[in-house]
C-alpha cells in the first residue's frame, strides 16, 4: 500500500467525494461516491481506483441534456465503504470522516505516522479534482497573457478548512477570497487563486511531479508561456513611472526632500517622495485661512 497514493486520494476525495447512507427497498445501506465529467473514464478516477486496492467500482458514462458527460468511482457495500474510510482517514478533513462515520459507524483507524511530504500529495489530490490552470489575455498589451491558478470549495460555515490547508501547504502562496454568490449553489463559495509568476512556480515546484498527467502538462505550458514573455514595465508608461517633477510641476531634485520621521518606536526609516515646496505651501495657505495674516507669507491665491 503506497502511503503517498492513499494522502493524494484523500485529498481527491475531499475535494470531490461523498459517503454517506442512502435509502433502498430495504431501508438504508452505506454509499460513498467520486464524480468526474469527461469525454472518456477520467484516469485520475482510475488513479483512485487503484490507490484504494480496487475497492468499489468505476461507472459511466452517465448522459443528460445540458450536461457534460460524467463518470464515477462508487461504493456501495458496508464491506467496501469501511475500508476505503480506513484508508484515507489519516488524511481526510473532519467534515469526509463524519460522513464515514454516519455511512458505517466507527472506523477501524490504522496507525499512520505523520511525515512532512504528506500534505503536498493531499494538495495534488485535493487540486486534480478541483483545481484549474488557465491563460487570459493581458487587459492592456495585447499578445501578453496572465496566468491563474484556483481552487474553489463550497462552505456553509466560513472558511472552508480545506482551502486553508491547502494553502498552508503551499507554504502560503496565493490568496483565498469569498465568500461568492453563485447562480444555483447551495453553499457559500470561496476560491484560492495564484496569480503571481513566483506563486505559479511555487505550485509547480510543491505539487508538479504529484499531479495527474493533465493538470501537470496544462501547468507547465502555462509557466512555459508566462516565463518566454518579456518582463512588462512596472506602471503605466503615460502616467511616468519614475517621475522627475511633482503634481504641481516642481522638480524633485531642486525641492530638498522631507527626512522621514518615525512615529512608531523602532520602525526603519525609509525613502520619502514628499514636494517640500508643496508642503510649504499647503503651510503658507493654511496659516492664511486661520488668520495669522499675510505677513507670515505671500497673499493666498483667489
Amino acid at each position: 500500500m503506497d502511503r503517498h497514493e492513499l494522502a493524494w486520494a484523500a485529498g481527491f476525495f475531499d475535494g470531490d467525494g461523498w459517503a454517506g447512507s442512502v435509502r433502498n427497498r430495504n431501508g438504508r445501506r452505506p454509499a460513498a461516491r467520486v464524480n468526474q465529467s469527461g469525454e472518456n473514464l477520467p484516469v485520475v478516477l482510475e488513479r483512485f481506483h487503484r490507490a484504494v486496492e480496487g475497492r468499489g467500482n468505476l461507472g459511466g458514462p452517465y448522459e443528460s441534456r445540458g450536461r457534460k458527460t460524467l463518470y464515477c468511482w462508487v461504493a456501495s457495500s458496508s464491506k467496501d465503504v469501511s475500508a476505503v474510510g480506513a484508508f484515507l482517514w489519516p488524511w481526510l478533513t473532519e467534515r469526509r470522516r463524519r460522513q464515514f462515520e454516519v455511512a458505517v459507524g466507527t472506523i477501524d483507524v490504522p496507525e499512520v505516522d505523520p511525515e512532512e511530504d504528506d500534505s503536498k500529495w493531499w494538495a495534488a489530490g485535493l487540486f486534480d479534482a478541483e483545481g484549474s490552470v488557465s491563460l487570459s489575455p493581458h487587459r492592456t498589451h495585447e499578445g501578453y497573457f496572465i496566468g491563474e491558478a484556483a481552487l474553489t470549495q463550497g462552505s456553509h460555515g466560513g472558511l472552508p478548512p480545506e482551502l486553508v490547508r491547502f494553502q498552508h501547504a503551499l507554504g502560503g502562496a496565493g490568496h483565498v477570497y469569498g465568500p461568492f454568490l453563485q447562480k444555483g449553489a447551495t453553499l457559500d463559495i470561496y476560491r484560492w487563486k495564484a496569480y503571481r509568476l513566483k506563486d505559479l512556480f511555487t505550485v509547480s515546484e510543491a505539487l508538479g511531479t504529484r499531479l495527474s498527467d493533465m493538470k501537470r502538462m496544462r501547468l507547465d505550458h502555462a509557466l512555459a508561456v508566462l516565463s518566454a514573455q518579456p518582463q512588462l514595465p512596472r506602471g503605466n508608461p503615460a502616467w511616468g513611472a519614475y517621475k522627475t517633477h511633482c503634481l504641481n510641476g516642481h522638480e524633485y531634485s531642486t525641492a530638498r526632500m522631507r527626512r522621514y520621521v518615525s512615529r512608531g518606536a523602532n520602525t526603519p526609516r525609509r525613502e520619502s517622495r514628499q514636494c517640500l515646496e508643496c508642503l510649504r505651501e499647503r503651510a503658507r495657505a493654511r496659516r492664511w485661512r486661520i488668520g495669522d495674516g499675510p505677513e507670515d507669507g505671500p497673499a493666498a491665491p483667489n
